[in-house]
């Protein structure tokens, strides 16, 4: 199990997202497979659908749309064959190589002895459902066919009489290649019916590893592309979030991040290798011709290739980062994905995790350290200690004494930040060592009360656009690390802070810097008086 899903299922989990349900719990977009999330995902399907459907054609549509349902499952089931093989026919009648599941019976018999004999039996339900699509993508949903029969035998003339009461028969069908023509694509609000129907066109049935493929496709095709078209075109990651200003990609691009919506990076990996492939062969088969159809003219896309996947992730912990640093340049990817057990294991969150850690110190280095409280910034301020921010976009700070200088990591408050940094808590919550923890429980620490995260704001540490209220980035600060425990350890930092706090102390316990203000006061007047003096002596004389 891996790590993330090992916190998943804890109570500490438990307790962050029932307390803060808007940054833990998904909105739009969900990837867990639970019970409890069943509905939700079965919602958010189509709001994958529409986004892989609008990456591929450039065309968007309405997300209950029948046929972007069925892409995208097409697309998921394309992907598994290239992945993990053809599926295996269990039952060659099925049509189209289609795999059956266990037909669920029960016979009830009651037998009763009398006079006449009477036996009567009644069979009660069967079900059947086809869950799978085999090579070609099939997928069909046959419900209930239901039977009832009462045979009625005679006493001593043995006569036997036969009644069939009723015999109902629905089917409901997702078709995949060659299996019929699809309903013409349509701009129009759906009718009620469709939209019935667009509900049972999900992964609903099917198994965790295919589901798996789903939100696989989901994020290589419909959301990373759009996302690194959106940073290639700007360095400004507050240009970069007009990208996404509609309330539905807001809750998207939160969604993403969110510890209960990781996948292995292995999954993506293998997704983006197989699944330019996958849209070829669909979009070539006679089922799926309106989707060709539809392509905007000279839409292209944007396709994640091994050699660029490395980049994808790179532009994505850039674009997430709860600091601000330089957008990452172009660099060699060919060794990515050599260790097989990372990719099993760690996640885009993970990633993200590492890409703000301080690098480990070298080995011999000093390791030892004690937690210390760090002064408020008005503190530092009063004893003369500037406040500069970095832009290294890692959580490290660096004290500067022979000029009295603290360089911290320009923290970005957007509309991602309060959801970014409490799953960056959750991720190393049961880890030794919590270098974001204690950052954020240090920033605590320096921002006592509004006024304290005004002057960080005016020294640049703290970034946001010019329509947000200190008061509002003071209550995020105050509130962002309520369930860590206090203090975390990061021995760097710890080491960090402690200089400052003695620095500080030195400083504040020298008469003239503990009482600034009234010793530049006293020198004004002082100095006042003494013009005053020797003009009134020239006047006499």
């Amino acid at each position: 199990m891996a790590p993330y899903e090992k916190m998943l299922k804890s109570t500490s989990y438990e307790r962050m997202r029932s307390e803060h349900p808007a940054e833990y719990v998904p909105a739009s977009v969900f990837f867990t497979h639970g019970e409890r999330s069943a509905i939700d995902r079965r919602n958010s399907f189509r709001v994958k659908a529409a986004l892989v459907y609008e990456a591929i054609t450039g065309h968007h549509v309405d997300d209950h749309m029948l046929l972007s349902n069925r892409l995208l499952l097409a697309l998921a089931n394309a992907c598994h064959s290239a992945i993990y093989g053809p599926a295996p026919q269990k039952d060659p009648t099925a049509g189209n190589g289609a795999t059956k599941t266990e037909e669920v019976s029960k016979e009830k018999k009651v037998e009763e002895g009398g006079g006449d004999g009477i036996k009567k039996t009644e069979e009660v339900s069967k079900e059947k459902k086809v869950e799978e699509g085999g090579a070609d993508g099939i997928k069909k949903t046959e419900e209930v066919i239901k039977e009832k029969k009462v045979v009625e035998e005679g006493g001593g003339d043995g006569s036997k009489k036969t009644e069939e009461i009723s015999k109902e028969k629905k089917k409901v069908e997702e078709a995949g290649p060659g299996n019929g023509a699809p309903k013409k694509a349509s701009t129009d609000p759906p009718k009620p019916d469709e939209t019935a129907a667009a509900e049972l066109i999900t992964d609903e049935t099917w198994d965790s590893d295919r589901k798996r493929l789903v939100d696989g496709v989901f994020l290589v095709v419909g959301f990373l592309p759009k996302l690194m078209d959106a940073v290639g075109k700007s360095d400004d990651r507050g240009v970069i979030d007009q990208s996404f200003r509609s309330g539905l990609m807001h809750d998207i691009v939160t969604d993403v991040v969110k510890l209960e919506n990781q996948l292995p990076l292995g999954v993506l990996l293998d997704v983006s290798l197989a699944v330019r492939d996958a849209v070829d062969a669909t979009l070539r088969s006679v089922e799926f011709k309106e989707v060709t159809a539809s392509i905007v003219a000279g839409h292209k896309m944007t396709l994640i290739t091994r050699e660029s996947f490395g980049e994808v992730v790179r532009k994505f912990c850039w674009y997430y980062s709860p600091f601000l640093s330089k957008k990452p340049q172009p660099a060699d990817n060919k060794g990515v994905a050599i260790d097989a057990k990372m990719m099993a294991e760690r996640t885009l969150l993970d990633c993200l995790h590492q890409s703000v850690v301080p690098t480990p110190p070298a080995s011999g280095a000093r390791a030892t350290g004690r937690p210390s409280r760090m002064p408020a910034a008005r503190e530092l301020k009063r004893s003369g200690i500037r406040v500069q921010a970095s832009e290294t976009g890692r959580a490290e700070i660096e004290f500067k004494e022979q000029w009295s200088t603290l360089r911290l990591p320009a923290l970005v408050y957007d509309f991602k930040l309060a959801t970014v940094a409490r799953n960056l808590l959750a991720r190393e919550y049961e880890e030794q060592s919590k270098p974001v923890t204690r950052y954020f429980q240090m920033m605590n620490e320096l921002v006592e009360d509004v006024v304290d995260a005004r002057i960080l704001r005016r020294a640049g540490v703290l970034r946001a656009a010019a329509s947000v209220d200190a008061q509002e980035v003071y209550g995020l600060i105050k509130n962002i690390d309520g369930h860590a425990t206090y203090p975390s350890v990061y021995m760097a930092m710890d080491r960090e802070i402690e200089t400052v706090k003695k620095h500080h102390e030195m400083r504040m316990n020298n008469f003239f810097v503990r009482n600034r203000p009234g010793v530049i006061w006293a020198s004004s007047m002082a100095a006042i008086s003494v013009v005053v003096i020797v003009a009134a002596r020239k006047i006499r004389g």
